[in-house]
């Protein structure tokens, strides 16, 4: 009945209750400051494991990305899509085991204290040991379960007996993961007896007896060991003339038994004699050496370690095998997905600390005559690598891109156009002086402004279609957008524009949501955390390791999932094909080049007269012709999350390198009133229109001044640094809004996302609960019908728009 109990409840309890008694055994001996010391002393030897058990409790504790995506986990559960669940207990368990081998391993290779430091001291640091390995075989399992308990506090969208369902089946299968670790690791059995210890499935206990013996000394397991014994000569007459008929033992005798008497059975019972596999070193100097002492150095052979040698051979072999195999793996393939981010991200950590421990067995013992550690030479390697490899190259053809048209031309044919079919709805004298031009700025924020975008435009063109038959969309002329701002425009502009079959409004919104719940994450974490981590210590660039293509080839699948097979995949298309669409919006994608500063443009027309027009429209020379996708993810890389793209580099070219627009102006408003400013100087028909501006944000607005108190000069600097980008986005604004409100020539809308980050994570994939808090707060923003809401603010100015045609 007990062991039936044990099976069910886990071994861990009996085992944290062991760890308290012994804790507490050294308060009554040592200082907390001796306890203190010497447990930094010994956590120090483990860095590489803790890091990323802090970084994994920071990511799915305290960050809103990392909750929303073990929610998703628990979606797919509740859509009996079991693999992301398998798959993230599996890397629970690969971390957990891989973490308890290597804290052992690192503080049997480090820790020599058993030769210098008293018995007490000697048994809390073996207690520390102990606690170490024990608390990093479990903590991945307790921060998943907290966090994900967490997930289930704030689900209140999931009606109640799914959601405890789901959470409950995940909470008992975490449960019984620790309980399954538990026992393999703290459950004993057999009998104890001198130099026999009990005996569990893994762990330190499962290793031979002897080798436990050496282990459990702290001598440092690959340095040489001592065994001494003390001279006559440092004693009284009385024990002096005992001790030298000892000495005389061996100090008189031939030289192979002095040599051989620590490791002569016939001399040394059992438990303390010298393991006769350990090399003696110096024979010759035994009995001429200085000092108190007679020495018997050894060499310990690194074959004595057999079995804890097979252990870490084993997991590091595997953790490689592994990190290699998710490496290879296409990003386009549906595997990561099947996966999921938070087990690509445990079994990320499980490889990477297997596979230095794996170093640490080459450095410290297969390799410790080297003259230069494993460790350092890739170190070198990953140095000079970062030299010759081509840094994420922008994956475009070999022509360039064909002739565009301007933006000036392109707006005079467009406007003729417009103005011509709002005129036909209206007699003669009934035709207005003023036509509505819409302009839209969408702010950065990944897929939180992505998926608002979108939704917010094809919800708001679909409601004034409904309710006022109005064609919304016909009145778009130009959209600029920042990262995730960028992607949802994108999207936006491929439904409704782009795509060679016509999509209503409504379809749209449905679409929209379809996109924007594909999980483009898992390929991303997939290939930065293996392939392009491996990429690192190669000279040359791999395109099957760049997380930047995985993410546009995520982006294409996602936009096929939504077409039928008849219909073009915009996103793997040409995105400047000559000459567009007569009523096809001017799409700007604001990035940032890295070496100048300057804000650029990736756009589907010329700017006419724009401020350094050659370096900032890369696509009049710098680029080639790209990928749809590939044009998006110009202003969405955000290292270390994306990387920047690389241009040029070859044939004497400069190598240039692009980042997110918004580390120089996250809203698309400066880009917006350079082409308001050029239409006005340029066009004669930019005195007929009321342009509107909607500028799509994060957030409201935080009016807060940070109060720095703290690390001053440091906080300083940081601060100027990440605060420059939010003030130049508020200069944009304003100057934008002044363009505007300037002889009341145009209306600007601000449309803030209300839902705190914590509701709606900037991430590259959206839970239902985060895409239900999107909607709702569309919903709301339509709905409104007091002066602010934007339908009331469009219908105060008497702006005429174009009727729809389309019949759904």
């Amino acid at each position: 009945m007990k062991s039936y109990i044990n099976a069910i409840l886990g071994s861990f309890v009996p085992a944290f209750e062991k760890g308290i008694f012994e804790i507490r055994f050294s308060f009554k001996r040592l200082t907390v400051r001796t306890l203190f010391h010497d447990f930094i002393s010994v956590a120090s030897s483990i860095g590489f494991v803790i890091l990323p058990a802090f970084l994994i409790g920071f990511i799915f504790l305290l960050l809103p990305q990392g909750r929303d995506t073990l929610l998703l986990v628990v979606e797919n559960l509740s859509a009996f899509n079991f693999w992301p669940i398998f798959f993230l207990l599996l890397g629970i368990a690969a971390w957990s085991m891989v973490s308890e081998i290597s804290v052992r391993y690192a503080i049997y290779i480090s820790d020599n204290s058993g030769k210098n430091l008293s018995d007490d001291r000697v048994a809390w640091r073996k207690t520390v040991q102990k606690l170490l390995a024990a608390a990093f075989l479990l903590w991945p399992s307790f921060i998943v379960f907290v966090s994900m308990f967490w997930c289930m506090l704030s689900a209140t969208y999931m009606e109640k007996v799914p959601r405890f369902l789901c959470f409950g089946t995940c909470f008992i299968l975490i449960y019984w993961l620790m309980s399954f670790l538990s026992n393999l690791y703290f459950r004993k059995s057999g009998k104890a007896s001198a130099g026999v210890y009990l005996k569990t499935k893994l762990g330190e206990r499962s290793l031979p007896d002897r080798e436990q013996q050496y282990l459990r000394k702290l001598y440092g397991i690959y340095q040489d060991f001592i065994y001494t014994l003390p001279k006559a000569s440092s004693f009284q007459k009385g024990y002096k003339e005992e001790l030298q008929h000892f000495s005389d033992y061996f100090t008189k005798s031939t030289m192979d038994f002095t040599a051989s008497f620590p490791q002569n059975p016939k001399v040394l019972i059992e438990t303390r004699i010298v393991p006769a596999e350990f090399k003696l070193i110096d024979s010759e100097k035994l009995l001429k050496g200085r000092g108190e002492l007679y020495k018997w150095t050894y060499q310990i052979p690194a074959s004595f370690y057999n079995g804890l040698h097979r252990q870490i051979k084993l997991f590091a072999g595997v953790s490689f095998l592994l990190f290699l195999l998710i490496a290879f793996i296409p990003g386009w393939w549906p595997v990561f997905s099947w996966i999921g981010a938070p087990a690509l991200i445990c079994f990320a950590f499980a490889c990477y600390t297997g596979i230095y421990a794996g170093l640490l067995y080459l450095d410290k013992s297969l390799l410790r005559n080297w003259k230069i550690s494993v460790r350092f030479l890739l170190v070198i390697i990953l140095i000079i690598c970062s030299f010759y490899n081509q840094d994420h190259p922008v994956r475009m053809t070999a022509h360039k891109t064909k002739t565009r048209e301007t933006v000036v031309d392109h707006f005079n044919r467009w406007f003729m156009n417009y103005k011509a079919d709002i005129d036909k709805q209206k007699d003669k004298e009934d035709q207005q002086k003023k036509y509505p031009v819409v302009f839209i700025c969408a702010e950065g924020g990944a897929l939180r402004t992505g998926a608002y975008t979108s939704l917010f435009l094809s919800s708001l063109s679909a409601k004034l279609e409904k309710e006022q038959n109005i064609d919304f969309k016909r009145s778009i002329f130009a959209i600029s957008g920042v990262s995730g701002g960028a992607v949802g425009l994108g999207l936006y502009n491929a439904l409704t524009f782009e795509n060679n079959v016509q999509v209503s409004s409504k379809t749209s919104v449905e679409l929209s949501k379809q996109f924007f719940q594909h999980d483009t994450l898992s390929p991303i974490i997939g290939k930065m955390l293996f392939g392009d981590f491996l990429n690192l210590f190669l000279p040359i660039h791999i395109k099957l390791f760049d997380r930047s293509i995985a993410l546009e080839k995520s982006w294409e699948q996602s936009y096929q999932s939504l077409i039928n097979h008849n219909q073009e995949n915009v996103f793997s298309s040409s995105f400047a094909s000559g000459k567009i669409k007569p009523n096809q919006p001017l799409f700007i994608i604001n990035t940032t080049e890295v070496e100048t500063g300057l804000q650029c443009w990736v756009s589907n027309l010329v700017p006419d007269s724009l401020a350094l027009k050659n370096q900032r429209d890369l696509l009049a020379e710098k680029v080639n012709d790209l990928n749809y996708s590939t044009a998006i993810n110009f202003s969405t890389r955000f290292p270390l999350f994306s990387p920047a793209a690389k241009v040029g580099g070859l044939n004497g070219n400069p190598r240039l390198h692009y980042l997110d627009g918004g580390y120089v102006e996250n809203t698309g408003s400066a880009s917006m009133l350079e082409v308001l400013q050029l239409l006005k100087s340029r066009s004669p028909y930019f005195n007929q229109i009321t342009p509107i501006v909607i500028t799509l944000l994060f957030s409201e607005e935080d009016k807060t001044t940070p109060n720095i108190r703290f690390g001053n000069e440091f906080i300083e600097i940081l601060n100027a640094l990440t605060h420059t980008r939010s003030g130049n986005s508020k200069i944009s604004r304003f100057q934008l809004k002044q363009f505007l409100n300037r002889d009341s020539i145009g209306l600007p809308i601000d449309e803030p996302l209300t839902p705190e980050e914590k509701k709606v994570p900037m991430n590259w994939v959206l839970s239902a609960q985060s895409m239900n808090n999107i909607t709702r707060d569309i919903e709301d923003k339509l709905n409104n019908t007091s002066e602010t809401g934007i339908i009331n603010k469009l219908r105060i100015h008497h702006l005429n728009f174009p009727q729809n045609k389309v019949v759904e």
